[in-house]
């Protein structure tokens, strides 16, 4: 499993780094990791490293 970034993230919509990454494993077997920021609560979510929208998460489980 890829491991969320150890380096300190920085929200893209207010500039914190108050974020946490959850890594998780989708029941297809595909892997994602979950980001959260304390501050704004704004959350995104990566795949391979790449933005993903909830969308595509969604699609993800739904297959």
């Amino acid at each position: 499993m890829r491991k969320a970034s150890t380096e300190p993230l920085t929200c893209s919509a207010c500039g914190s780094d108050s974020v946490i990454q959850i890594d998780m494993t989708l029941p297809d077997g595909t892997e994602v990791v979950f980001n959260s920021c304390h501050v704004c609560e704004a959350k995104w979510w990566d795949k391979e490293g790449e933005p993903i929208e909830v969308d595509g998460i969604i699609d993800l489980v739904g297959e």
